[in-house]
């Protein structure tokens, strides 16, 4: 073979090796986005959850408070110091208190509070329900607490 057919034949080898090395630098960049998009996800989705997890905490933070401070008063007048429909003390402190949760104004998502005649006498079964809404969030959220108050 003469040098000249070497060098065209050498040539085209190089050149079909620089066209393999693209393609695999290609597919390298292609794997490090797709698993990079996979991480991101991932992150965003744990943000989502440990603020859940919060706000869950928080409410259930907020009826343990009002069912203790419910057990220092007298069971007889819980129902009155409560009523929402009233506006009485009680229920408006808890109520300013549930609005560091999102989603809860002076009209949507307020606590309740359920009391009735407890399991013995002069005892009172008591109910508190904290909602919230987080931003962006079509679903109301609920935490629950009952106890019974006596004296």
């Amino acid at each position: 073979m003469s040098s000249g057919l070497m060098q065209k034949v050498h040539g085209a080898d190089r050149t079909s090796q620089r066209g393999a090395f693209l393609i695999e630098a290609l597919m390298a960049i292609l794997v490090v986005s797709i698993a990079s998009a996979g991480l991101f996800t991932l992150m965003a989705n744990l943000l989502r959850t440990s603020s859940e997890s919060l706000l869950r905490a928080e409410a259930i933070e907020l009826a343990a408070a009002a069912l203790a401070r419910m057990a220092a008063e007298s069971p007889a007048t819980l129902a009155d110091r409560y009523d929402a429909s009233a506006g009485a003390p009680g229920f408006v402190a808890l109520a300013t208190a549930a609005r560091r949760l999102p989603g809860v104004t002076a009209v949507t998502n307020l606590p309740s509070v359920a009391v009735a005649p407890g399991p013995s006498a002069g005892t009172q079964s008591v109910s508190v329900t904290v909602r919230w809404q987080a931003p962006n969030d079509s679903t109301v959220h609920r935490a629950s607490m009952t106890t019974v108050v006596g004296p």
